[in-house]
């Protein structure tokens, strides 16, 4: 039986203004496409577009903890305390994945370019972070722990 590659890169990702995104670099005469800032700001809070994703915390500028994984086998869900992920339909363009704050890049992985993938998110804490930053806000800086996120980029078989 083969192993599982795993490629991963984490770190913490400013969220500002409630908001931050994944995108991919564009590629010379790539059909147009909508950048993750342009994807709706409203109702789920993860909205995931034609290789492009937009994540909507209830809490303002924090600090959010943030993984993305490349796996060819879904693992085990992370812990109880995460939320059971959504999945998509996740087709790579370039294959250059960066994950942006309104600020810019923070955080980048490569994916297979023009590949299907199935992206899963899990979330912890994006229910309560509201209220966690009330309490904290004034009085911790920067804040930070509120919520984190996973990204998993699963290889769709044959596609």
């Amino acid at each position: 039986m083969a192993e599982d590659a795993v490629t991963e890169v984490a770190g913490t990702v400013p969220v500002e203004r409630s908001v931050f995104g994944l995108d991919e670099m564009r590629r010379p005469g790539e059909p147009e496409r909508p950048f993750w800032t342009e994807l709706p700001m409203g109702g789920d809070p993860v909205v995931v577009g034609v290789s492009t994703g937009r994540m909507l915390s209830n809490a303002p500028s924090h600090e959010a903890l943030v993984e993305l994984k490349v796996r060819d086998q879904p693992p085990p869900r992370p812990g109880p305390e995460f939320v059971p992920p959504r999945e998509w339909a996740y087709t790579s363009g370039s294959g250059q994945v960066i994950l942006c704050s309104l600020d810019g890049p923070e955080l980048r992985i490569d994916l297979a370019a023009d590949t299907a993938y199935v992206l899963r998110v899990w979330r912890k804490g994006g229910d309560s972070a509201a209220e966690r930053f009330e309490e904290l806000a004034g009085s911790v800086y920067p804040v930070t722990g509120l919520e984190e996120y996973r990204f998993l980029f699963t290889p769709v078989p044959g596609a």
